[in-house]
């Protein structure tokens, strides 16, 4: 017996499928359970951990070549009366530009025309005389050939230093053709570095370039490229900034490039400016072009801001692109081809830089514009004298849909306050607005003209983004 009990086969016992399949199933179960707490526990906890990146975006601010300007430089009366900072002109008058060989001596022989000064007079240096300067300057310098290239090497000089700060923007789109071929369209334009925010490079350029772009690529002065990125756009201007990875420019493109200088077009005393149109004044990259500013009066009505267009007697294409720049290279103006005048067919014409530079740099910090919907303009005193009206900006249209439309301002109606603040010309309106925030209630005192003669009136409306 106990042999044959030796030589009993033990069987195995047999596998219960539904068992193992139910083990198997809830295995899993608790894997995905503890894989999903997991990461839900992860991400409440690197939420908390992770490096900010905003942290490392720094603010930008344009920085410019700006002098201190007396009040009587380009400064109109009402704002010489309210004593306002404004931006500066850096601005060479003739007497500065002569030097001390230049300058007119005391011991000139007075000619028949010209009268001595009485004992009660002052024997202070009279300023140079515009003819003095000029004759001095064509007897001390000899007209050669020679020189006449040399001048314009130097000038030359100027526009090759300028352009370290200028980038092509190439901007491409795919479409079909009739057969359903894909094929590529592109657009360019001459783009500005303006600063960076320790992240990215940002870049300048019209928005018209990048629209419905799927693409978009930067060529630098050196001739290397990087991909860009749109960050924000001024519907506007049509002015945006795009953006390049710091990451993607070598150090030595780094090197061979600049960002813009600015310098400030604010005053009267810019008309007359000799500047060079650098970029693509004629439509081919890499131009350039020699004139003056001619005019800085007229300007282009925007809601809530006015931007000053500087003239030149620069003939350029229709596509032309790029900046002006004084001699020293400050960029005095940002070429755009919006404005049409058929007085002005063919002449360079830009926005001055003293008026967009708050937009940009709102651009390049990510800041939307306070808006409320005016488009106006100020009332001189010449206006206020003949028609009797009263000093303040004058609504020239209320954009529909908008804040000031919403609360009752009218065209026609002449804005003496923002809250508290006295308006005294359309300059003032568009500081207070740009001064206060979306979603902030504020108190709009209006003159409306009524039955021959001007009431007050008072509205109450929330700003809003543009």
């Amino acid at each position: 017996m106990a042999s044959d009990f030796i030589k009993e086969k033990i069987k195995d016992r047999p596998v219960d499928k539904k068992k193992l399949l139910k083990r198997i199933g809830m295995t899993v179960l608790i894997a995905i359970i503890f894989g999903v707490v997991s990461a839900v526990t992860f991400s409440l906890v690197y939420a908390h951990i992770r490096p900010d990146e905003s942290e490392n975006i720094k603010p930008v601010s344009l920085s410019g070549e700006e002098a201190e300007q007396p009040a009587e430089d380009g400064l109109s009366d009402d704002e010489t009366e309210n004593g306002e900072e404004t931006d500066t002109i850096n601005v060479v008058s003739l007497d500065e530009t002569a030097s001390e060989n230049e300058a007119v001596s005391e011991n000139e022989t007075v000619s028949e025309n010209e009268t001595t000064p009485s004992e009660n007079e002052t024997n202070e240096p009279s300023p140079a005389r515009p003819s003095t300067i000029i004759n001095n300057i064509t007897n001390n310098v000899d007209v050669t050939p020679e020189n006449y290239a040399k001048l314009y090497k130097s000038i030359h000089d100027v526009a090759i230093l300028a352009g370290k700060s200028l980038v092509t923007v190439t901007a491409t789109t795919t479409n079909t053709d009739w057969f359903e071929n894909p094929y590529e369209t592109g657009s360019s334009a001459i783009g500005m570095i303006v600063a960076d925010n320790g992240r990215q490079m940002l870049i300048l350029v019209d928005s018209s370039v990048t629209e419905n772009a799927e693409d978009i690529s930067v060529v630098f002065a050196d001739g290397t490229d990087a991909g860009a990125k749109i960050l924000n756009t001024d519907s506007d201007t049509s002015l945006q900034i795009i953006g390049v990875e710091l990451s993607d420019i070598s150090d030595e493109t780094k090197n061979k490039i600049s960002y813009a200088s600015f310098g400030s077009s604010t005053y009267a005393s810019t008309v007359g400016t000799p500047v060079i149109a650098i970029g693509s004044p004629i439509g081919i990259m890499g131009s350039e072009e020699y004139g003056f500013i001619t005019s800085m009066s007229q300007e282009k009505e925007m809601s809530d801001f006015n931007v000053h267009l500087l003239t030149t007697d620069i003939h350029g294409s229709d596509n032309a692109s790029g900046v002006i720049v004084d001699y020293s290279g400050h960029v005095l103006g940002v070429i755009t081809t919006s404005y049409k005048d058929n007085n002005l067919a063919g002449m360079i014409t830009t926005y001055s830089i003293s008026d967009i530079k708050e937009t940009i740099e709102n651009l390049a910090n990510g800041k939307e514009r306070t808006y409320m919907g005016i488009v106006g303009t100020s009332v001189t005193q010449e206006a206020a004298n003949t028609h009797n009206m009263p000093m303040g900006a004058y609504v020239i249209n209320v954009d529909p849909d908008s804040p000031a439309m919403s609360a009752g301002i009218q065209s026609g109606d002449v804005i003496t306050k923002i809250g508290t603040q006295t308006i005294v010309d359309y300059s003032d309106y568009s500081k207070a607005i740009a001064e206060l925030s979306a979603g902030v209630e504020t108190v709009v005192t209006v003159q409306r003209f009524s039955r021959g003669d001007y009431t007050e009136l008072t509205f109450e409306t929330e700003l809003s983004k543009k």
